[in-house]
């Protein structure tokens, strides 16, 4: 049985992008806390989160092999409004779950096209879109050449943490809980790892905002929330808890 024995801030240390999975399938245990966690995403954020499980329902995944090396057990598919606020709130939400998921010690991915969308179960309401799947599931012992260089071209764009914030001072000379936001950041998935969120703060003291100064696609509204996620919880574990304004631009409300 999987423990979570740390919290979603330091899953973010261990959080990888899984490429690789095994064949094995998901306890009960992690399917009910993974259960849970789906249903408060969906209460909170009203994104339609939903949890697939092939040993329920026969759902499986088919991802792309150019990418991925079998098939995850279990998967998350992703579905809102087409605008901007609900791909945000995807990946905040999205991420919470990606890093329960951490603590379960079990492998993830965001998958945006990668996938076959029309053999992957998933119900889409009307004036709502797919977004992206979630894949679920044990990451293999042995990880595939393939996968492996996959994973360590897409770090290697990685940008420094102060590349990633623009405020009064350096970030060496910024706040601790900033800091440690900012290193939270440089942490957390993003398409192609373009990491395009930049944080903001016009003085010492003042709030800091999240920024999208360079928008090429849609799918930089869901790694805003994502990037928003990982600051929010290490500036927490530093002593600086707060909530986001949604939107790109929104503030950092400390509590």
């Amino acid at each position: 049985m999987s423990t979570a024995t740390t919290t979603l801030a330091e899953a973010i240390e261990s959080r990888v992008s899984c490429r690789a999975f095994d064949s094995i399938g998901l306890t009960r245990h992690d399917l009910e806390i993974l259960r849970t966690e789906v249903t408060n995403a969906c209460q909170e954020s009203g994104i339609l989160f939903d949890l697939h499980v092939f040993e329920a329902d026969g759902s499986l995944l088919s991802l792309s092999p150019k990418v991925f090396v079998g098939r995850p057990p279990a998967y998350v598919t992703c579905v809102g409004t087409d605008d901007p606020i609900a791909r945000e709130k995807i990946g905040y939400y999205g991420e919470r779950i990606v890093l329960r998921a951490t603590q379960l010690g079990l492998g993830s991915c965001w998958v945006a096209g990668t996938f076959n969308r029309n053999e992957t179960t998933c119900e889409i309401p009307e004036n709502m879109v797919f977004h992206d799947v979630i894949p679920l599931g044990t990451p293999m012992a042995n990880v595939p050449f393939r996968q492996r260089s996959i994973r360590k071209a897409i770090r290697a764009k990685s940008k420094r943490p102060s590349k990633l914030y623009h405020g009064p001072t350096t970030l060496d000379a910024a706040p601790v809980w900033v800091r440690a936001g900012i290193e939270a950041v440089c942490k957390a998935p993003s398409a192609a790892n373009g990491q395009p969120v930049v944080f903001v703060q016009e003085a010492l003291g003042s709030p800091v905002r999240a920024a999208l100064p360079h928008v090429k696609h849609d799918v930089q509204h869901t790694d805003l929330g994502i990037a928003k996620l990982h600051f929010e919880l290490a500036a927490s574990e530093q002593g600086a808890p707060g909530t986001w304004e949604w939107g790109a631009g929104g503030i950092y409300l400390l509590d």
